[in-house]
């Protein structure tokens, strides 16, 4: 373990998983909880992480359609965490088929059902697409459709996002 320092390189998956690779978010997540008190496994999955890294890194984000189109997908777990019981919150926006903001974390409050689980990601997302909706009209792009497509139970639910009026959002 002296070999590789464990925080710095929990560093490096952190800006990986910020900057470029939405892939491994969940995982990184996961695996930096443990920051304060490593075990050998903790640094073994570090390390094979850094592994699917270096074998992947030619894979890169594309933007590949004429449709300006902003997509964004979620999924929740309940009570994932046993220490917490707090859920897992997944999302991931699209711009034009190309990944642009994507986020797993746990959430901040306990929850009793997978349905307010789901609604706690749904309004994050919703958020999220409304803010970016305004940035990429703020530059020009207008006529951007937003879509949330949503798992739930394993039934995928596909919700038109219509822009309101901005004085009732405020």
């Amino acid at each position: 373990m002296r070999k590789v320092p464990y925080a710095s390189t929990m560093g490096s998956l952190m800006y990986a998983k910020v900057c470029t690779r939405p892939n491994i978010a969940h995982v990184v997540g996961i695996v930096s909880m443990f920051l304060s008190n490593p075990s050998k496994e903790h640094l073994v999955a570090a390390i094979w992480i850094l592994r699917y890294l270096k074998g992947t890194s030619k894979t890169c984000l594309c933007f590949g359609t004429n449709k300006p189109m902003l997509v964004g997908c979620t999924d929740a777990n309940m009570a994932r965490d046993v220490d917490s019981r707090k859920s897992t919150s997944c999302y991931l926006i699209t711009f034009s088929r190309g990944a642009v903001l994507w986020q797993s974390r746990l959430q901040k409050c306990v929850v009793l059902s997978t349905t307010k689980t789901e609604y706690i990601v749904i309004t994050e997302v919703s958020k999220e697409l409304l803010l970016m909706k305004k940035f990429l009209q703020e530059l020009g792009l207008q006529g951007v459709y937003s879509t949330m497509i949503v798992r739930v139970l394993f039934i995928l639910i596909r919700i038109q996002l219509f822009t309101l009026d901005s004085s009732i959002l405020m």
